[in-house]
């Protein structure tokens, strides 16, 4: 979720498992902008879906490549449960993990480098799109400022280019020609910059701008809700090969939508975008369409902002997020207060606040206009919809030698993370302090840690416990037995070319019996070992997600007991 704007309510999980009700079954926020949940659902094809919220209209758009059609076009995730298993993160609304918030380019479109993207170039029959990987929330107002470039070709350019909200995804275009990639668009919003005169579209004759709804540009429909003005108030030809700015404002309040050209007021409407055009759902992608047809220009866009301004954004405790200023006309930023913010002079910079905290940011956009702004972030109470858990453990490892006794475990995220403490005890029940290993505090990407001690001569149990900040101590991994004996450590490694386990230890003389289960106590398999040598291989016959591996000798003597991660 960390390219969304999370709402107050929290993230949910929605499903044919839990009657499709999208505000029932509450995720849990790890920190770093990832949630997660554990549910228990029968076995079969199952399809679901994420909801920033608790109600249809801000679930996620599913794209087509990693989704199922529902029958009625409509597009959900889905799994086929076999047993347990942990499913990898993806992103919302995305297939895969969060690629970093950008635009993703579509048809002829192409980034230049920087800041810059050209929508078409200056060729016949182009048509391009790009769209923002993130999608905003219409319930917030935005103020969006870049400069627009229509090319230099005058009598003989077309055609134009067009600021669009839509629901159908990331990865759509429209059609060539003076509907401007825009024309084909279904349940959108699009602000035309028309450069070309299309009597067909009542188009007037100088270069206008237009609000429009639904992919329709013809001017003499209800769907035109800004009837055209000319482009500049000064000059009815843009293609004139220069910048020129532009701002595009919602004000969610009032259900108005400005649009600016060279800083001044041109078109302005309103109108109730989210219930009217898109059916009560207020999750939106914006970006650009544009196209040429028989005549053509080079159009370009610069100075987008890395994501819309928000005014207002709600966090869990230990969580953080980017705020974001708009464009400036000499990139100089000023936040305050400077405290928890990773930098106080970044058009984007990290908050991660203990409190709730008024942020303001000073700046001069691209019209050279000192804006000052102001960013809520609101730290929400630790409980519902802030279930936290301190950190998230991949492994805890333990390697024994003639000399030394090693540590080693990796987190993937922390949040209020005070310090570790590995215990020891020579019964598996009493455990006493053996050392204390300081934590990272808050982090949302995975850290390794390793610490190490003199061997002890004895049979000893060993596991690892974690403190947050507030004091609160919980065990976050297995008991793990290590003998006197250094030779008898087993190791365990993953082969992924063989897809398989490589057991490593000082195996017992006689039959040893290797067993993996899940960690609701199913016996997933049983090896038996027979020769005397010291490796075991175990081909993977089993689903992914966590278990315990055991090995016990012939009289059936616990020799080692783990829990790991089925790959």
């Amino acid at each position: 979720m960390s390219q969304m704007v999370i709402s107050p309510s929290g993230v949910h999980l929605a499903g044919d498992f839990q009657g499709w009700d999208p505000s029932s079954t509450l995720m849990t926020d790890l920190g770093g902008g990832i949630y997660a949940i554990t549910l228990d659902i029968p076995a079969g094809i199952h399809q679901f879906k994420f909801v920033n919220g608790i109600a249809w209209g801000v679930d996620e758009i599913i794209p087509v490549s990693c989704g199922v059609d529902d029958g009625g076009g409509i597009y959900n995730r889905f799994i086929n449960v076999v047993s347990d298993m942990v499913l990898p993160a993806v992103c919302y609304g995305q297939c895969n993990l969060c690629a970093p918030a950008s635009f993703v380019m579509n048809g002829n479109a192409t980034a230049l480098g920087g800041d810059c993207y050209q929508v078409t170039p200056s060729v016949a029959w182009q048509n391009g799109a790009f769209w923002s990987n993130t999608q905003i929330d219409l319930n917030t107002s935005f103020d969006l400022q870049f400069s627009l470039n229509l090319g230099v070709n005058d009598s003989l350019g077309a055609d134009g280019v067009v600021f669009v909200l839509q629901r159908l995804g990331s990865s759509v275009i429209g059609a060539s020609g003076g509907g401007m990639g825009y024309s084909s668009f279904g349940t959108s919003l699009g602000i035309e910059f028309d450069t070309f005169y299309n009597p067909e579209y009542n188009d007037p004759l100088y270069d206008h701008i237009a609000i429009e709804l639904n992919g329709e540009v013809d001017h003499y429909t209800t769907e035109n809700i800004g009837l055209p003005v000319q482009m500049s108030s000064t000059n009815p030809n843009t293609e004139d090969g220069l910048d020129h700015i532009v701002g595009i404002q919602w004000n969610a309040t009032t259900q108005t939508i400005s649009v600016y050209f060279d800083c001044q007021l041109r078109v302005q409407a309103s109108y109730d975008l989210i219930n009217n055009v898109f059916a009560g759902m207020s999750n939106v992608f914006w970006g650009f369409t544009g196209a040429t047809g028989a005549l053509y220009n080079q159009q370009t866009i610069c100075a987008i902002p890395n994501a819309m301004e928000i005014d207002a954004v709600d966090i869990c405790p230990g969580s953080s997020t980017v705020l974001s200023a708009g464009a400036s006309i000499d990139g100089i930023y000023s936040w305050t207060p400077a405290s928890y913010l990773s930098n106080s002079t970044s058009a984007t910079p990290t908050a991660t606040p203990p409190a709730t905290t008024v942020y303001e940011v000073t700046y001069k956009d691209l019209c050279n206009v000192t804006k000052v702004k102001q960013v809520t972030v609101t730290v929400l109470d630790n409980g519902p919809p802030c279930f936290l858990l301190p950190v998230t453990l991949d492994d805890f490892r333990i390697e024994l030698t003639d000399e030394r006794l090693s540590f080693s475990w990796m987190t993937f995220t922390e949040t209020q993370n005070d310090y570790f403490t590995i215990e020891q005890s020579r019964d598996a029940r009493k455990f006493t302090s053996l050392m204390m290993v300081d934590g990272k505090g808050f982090s949302g990407s995975s850290i390794q840690y390793h610490t190490e001690t003199s061997r002890d001569n004895e049979d000893q149990y060993y596991r690892l416990t974690q403190t947050d900040f507030n004091g609160h101590t919980e065990i976050i991994s297995a008991v793990k037995f290590v003998t006197s004996n250094p030779s008898s450590e087993y190791t365990i490694r993953y082969d992924a070319l063989r897809e398989g386990y490589f057991i490593v230890g000082n195996f017992p003389d006689g039959m040893s019996f290797i067993n993996v289960y899940s960690l609701t106590g199913q016996h997933l398999i049983q090896h038996t070992k027979l020769d005397t040598g010291n490796t075991v291989f175990i081909p993977r016959s089993f689903q992914q997600g966590f278990g315990v591996i055991s090995i016990t000798s012939e009289s059936g003597d616990l020799l080692f007991r783990e829990k790991i991660l089925l790959r």
